[in-house]
């Protein structure tokens, strides 16, 4: 520690060395068009414990990160009238190397496309946005794939002619047909593929699927997205909610082939 005297002249105080290096906070590369979003983005990144970076438009963005500086993440606010193609979030996904957050304005008509804009952000959250989701989303995000709390599976496991795949996050079925999950909703199936057949009450999923942060309001969100994209394996397993019971995996048993 050094010593200066205050401007006072009444007495000392010390102030950190500033030899010593500071710890480096996580950079996270805010993209938004509006104004007064890109302002409160960036100030709950502040509350989340990183530093930002803010830019206006998807070019300016893929410039940012086409340069040597490193993003720990990257967060892209999309409105009715500021959407990016899907092939652009993924180029952006691309360049990003990075987790992704998609705060998204969805009305009726987008919501058939949501689905979409998933398979390149790492979470999605509904614009307007509750800032302590936001704070949520971005720390999980920032601890990285090994959290303790998420449950692990093995990296494939081949189920009933299914291939869950952890490393892509894919539910194949052949050539048949394929799933891309977010990273939330394979947790989410991961939970339940440890303990296929069992109920579950929301809130003794949510905790032990997500860490923290989860909410059992989200849970229920994921839940019917997850839901959907298993239908077409559903002649092997799908996810069922028995009012008043809760959540289970049914796996049903293979028929064999008549003989």
């Amino acid at each position: 520690m050094s010593w200066h005297r205050d401007d006072g002249g009444m007495g000392m105080s010390k102030t950190p060395d500033r030899s010593r290096p500071r710890a480096r906070l996580p950079r996270i590369l805010v993209v938004e068009a509006n104004a007064g979003y890109r302002s409160v983005i960036s100030h709950v990144v502040e509350l989340a414990g990183g530093e930002f970076e803010s830019v206006a438009e998807f070019e300016a963005a893929r410039r940012q990160l086409e340069r040597s500086t490193r993003f720990d993440l990257v967060i892209l606010g999309m409105s009715v009238d500021s959407r990016v193609t899907p092939k652009q979030l993924g180029e952006l996904r691309t360049a990003a190397k990075s987790p992704f957050i998609l705060l998204d304005e969805s009305s009726g008509d987008a919501g058939d496309t949501l689905e979409t804009y998933e398979a390149g952000a790492s979470q999605v959250l509904p614009k307007p946005f509750v800032p302590d989701a936001l704070i949520g989303a971005i720390k999980a995000e920032l601890r990285g794939p090994d959290v303790g709390s998420v449950v692990s599976i093995a990296t494939k496991i081949e189920l009933g002619g299914l291939v869950f795949d952890a490393r892509l996050r894919t539910v194949k079925n052949g050539e048949a047909a394929a799933a891309s999950l977010t990273k939330r909703e394979w947790q989410l199936l991961s939970f339940f593929l440890a303990n296929p057949n069992q109920l579950f009450a929301a809130e003794d999923v949510a905790l032990p699927a997500w860490g923290p942060d989860a909410s059992v309001e989200q849970f229920r969100t994921y839940v019917t997205r997850l839901r959907q994209k298993l239908l077409p394996f559903k002649s092997v397993c799908e996810l069922i909610n028995e009012k008043g019971k809760g959540y289970r995996l049914a796996l049903h048993q293979q028929k064999p082939p008549a003989t």
